[in-house]
């Protein structure tokens, strides 16, 4: 006693659209919803014997991968949020570590939210613990300014 055709296709479709989560581009989501069809079509009647499933399964991947996928940016795609990257350091203060000093003058480590970054300044010399704010950002370097007061 062996297994309908149509619970394979029906297990191969599921198990496409799971593997569907590790690749992320809605190929396997289309190629396992074209199986799953074939099942759907097996267990409506129609005979497995021929080679209908396989030629009804291509027609449907492509469909579904050339015509509905194609749709889908219209329907899944957001709004683009405007913003900048240095939204999150640009103003905000830290506090000077080490450097800005005779040695090194205008670089040196500044801490912010409890990281130490390295930092560069127009202003040559800052004290050590002195607070100043972050006025640019190039890459991991922050770029800092006049001391607070």
């Amino acid at each position: 006693m062996g297994i309908d055709p149509q619970y394979y296709w029906i297990g191969i479709g599921f198990a496409l659209v799971i593997l569907e989560v590790t690749m992320g581009n809605f190929i396997l989501f289309f190629l396992g919803l074209a199986s799953i069809c074939v099942g759907g079509a097996l267990w409506a009647g129609m005979p497995a014997g021929s080679g209908l499933p396989f030629v009804l399964f291509a027609a449907l991947a492509v469909f579904f991968l050339m015509v509905v996928r194609a749709r889908m940016p219209r329907f899944t795609v957001g709004d683009v949020a405007e913003s900048s990257v240095d939204e999150d350091f640009l103003g905000y203060a830290v506090t000077i570590e080490s450097g800005f000093d005779e040695a090194t003058p205008g670089h040196g480590r500044v801490n912010y939210r409890g990281s130490s970054w390295d930092a560069s300044s127009a202003q040559s010399h800052f004290v050590q613990g002195a607070r100043t704010t972050i006025i640019d950002r190039n890459g991991n370097n922050l770029v800092v300014g006049d001391k607070e007061s």
